[in-house]
């Protein structure tokens, strides 16, 4: 019997994916970067460079790694007892081990162990394409998100499943942020590849290797690109098919996508300078604003507040000019070489006023160097302005959005009812103003407890008022003087007694 509740203890705490529980959620995202990192480390292995320096390092977490996993089936071995699937059914273990994710897991293990006793024989190259295997480790939580997908969005339209898919609706579940996930991961890790070309320690080992991942990359990028623009007329529903497609490619997060694939296509079609195509493939990272609502609440507020925020920049430009010019008729007697320019002077003051101070450029005459001092101080409060203007209008703005969101809640929970449409509603208005759904079940929980109180004070003086009925019965027409004088010794908020008071005049 104790055995039995350990297994259903270990269970429930570390791996019900039903019950996402913390510990449960905080080991599959720890798995997963784990993962993560030993792919990482089976790409830097084979940069010399690295390798060599650090090669105790990489064996060390390559086997922490091995045991981590191994400690994970063992339990996940003994908690099978605890899973629902067998319980009551003969050798749960056995049948655990039978299944294709146990089976995976016993294949990330099993060849680091049998090396090590020496069953079997394996070369260093085989040991790394095996510790790939690790990677189906992550088909865990996919797929009960596809069959978790496939069943929410049962008897709808190809085109209404890809814009579930793609986009974030109250049918998207799981599955839409594990995609996301993995969008995010190759525009992160495609960035870094750019930057990585340019040392030589780290290209010339892995010049094919970047070659398939730039080609792996841009594949991804397009499909998803094509995928959004068939998906867009359910996101822009008030226009025709061909309308909203166009609205489509118009729109600014879209050009940064096809931004983020020219460059690939550009280079067989016209001979281009190779600085201009790592710069437009820099502009990847660009497409993470599409997962960042940041972006989006920063427009509106600079939509909202452009008028006090460009009257700050023109003061703050306003100065630098001023400054420049000064500086330039100060210093361009004594030091003609460093302040030759007007444009040179500008950049000093540009430096000077935002606090930088590179000392490339610096004045000599006593005269200059004052001002300097005067600009530098300055410098503290204009620059400082234009930033205070935006982070007192961002808190105002997200503080905006999740006020209409509780007036919406509160007017859905208006008759403490609330139906699959209006459900269905807060769920699009949440994504739409960018809310967590901690956020939504919040403001539902502060609804309900606003209509349950306003709902139960009609309850309340009713009974109060039977109450004094009561009295007056017993007393023989208690006088209404009399009958006030009960009511104050109620136990019952100001605004009920004065209802009661009005309901016996």
């Amino acid at each position: 019997m104790f055995l039995a509740s350990a297994r259903a203890w270990v269970f429930n705490s570390l791996f019900n994916v039903e019950k996402r529980s913390g510990p449960a959620r905080r080991l599959d995202t720890f798995i997963t970067w784990l993962i993560v990192a030993n792919l990482l480390a089976l790409v830097f292995e084979h940069i010399p460079a690295v390798y060599s320096v650090h090669a105790e390092y990489f064996h060390l977490f390559d086997r922490l790694s091995i045991y981590f996993f191994t400690l994970e089936y063992v339990l996940r071995l003994f908690a099978a007892g605890g899973d629902p699937r067998f319980q009551g059914r003969h050798f749960p273990a056995l049948r655990f081990s039978l299944t294709a994710f146990a089976l995976i897991d016993i294949l990330v293990i099993a060849p680091y162990w049998l090396h090590l006793v020496g069953v079997i024989d394996l070369d260093l190259r085989a040991l790394r394409a095996l510790r790939l295997l690790r990677l189906l480790k992550l088909m865990r939580d996919f797929v009960p998100a596809l069959a978790e997908f496939r069943r929410v969005n049962k008897g709808r339209t190809i085109r209404q499943k890809v814009d579930a898919l793609i986009n974030e609706t109250p049918t998207s579940g799981r599955l839409h942020r594990q995609i996301d996930w993995i969008f995010m991961f190759f525009i992160i890790s495609s960035v870094l590849a750019v930057f990585l070309e340019t040392i030589p320690a780290v290209h010339d080992p892995l010049k094919i290797e970047f070659r398939w991942f730039d080609t792996v990359s841009i594949t991804i990028f397009t499909f998803e690109y094509l995928l959004r623009l068939y998906a867009a007329p359910e996101t822009m529903r008030k226009s025709s098919a061909f309308g909203a497609r166009l609205g489509f490619i118009k729109k600014p997060s879209s050009i940064v996508d096809l931004l983020a694939i020219l460059p690939y296509y550009l280079q067989f079609l016209v001979v281009a300078d190779l600085r201009f195509i790592r710069i437009l493939r820099a502009l990847r990272i660009l497409k993470l604003s599409r997962y960042n609502t940041a972006l989006t609440t920063f427009g509106q507020v600079l939509r909202r507040e452009h008028r006090a925020f460009f009257a700050a920049m023109f003061i703050t430009a306003l100065i630098t000019v001023i400054s420049a010019a000064v500086v330039y008729e100060l210093e361009h007697p004594v030091q003609p070489d460093k302040f030759d320019t007007m444009p040179r002077a500008l950049y000093w003051a540009v430096i000077t006023l935002a606090s930088v101070g590179y000392g490339d450029l610096s004045p000599v005459t006593p005269i200059g160097q004052s001002f300097t001092m005067i600009l530098a101080i300055l410098g503290i409060g204009i620059v400082a302005l234009p930033a205070g203007i935006l982070g007192s209008a961002f808190s105002d703005q997200l503080q905006q959005q999740r006020e209409q969101m509780l007036k919406e809640v509160e007017e859905a929970f208006s008759d403490g009812v609330l139906s699959e449409d209006e459900t269905r509603y807060l769920e699009e208005e949440r994504i739409r103003l960018h809310l967590t759904e901690e956020q939504l079940q919040g403001m539902k929980e502060r609804a309900m407890a606003r209509f349950s109180a306003e709902a139960t004070l009609p309850q309340r003086i009713l009974k109060a008022s039977d109450e004094i009925i009561r009295l007056r019965e017993e007393l023989h027409a208690l006088p209404i003087d009399a009958a006030i004088v009960e009511i104050d010794k109620l136990n019952l908020p100001g605004a009920e007694k004065a209802a009661l008071r009005v309901l016996l005049k």
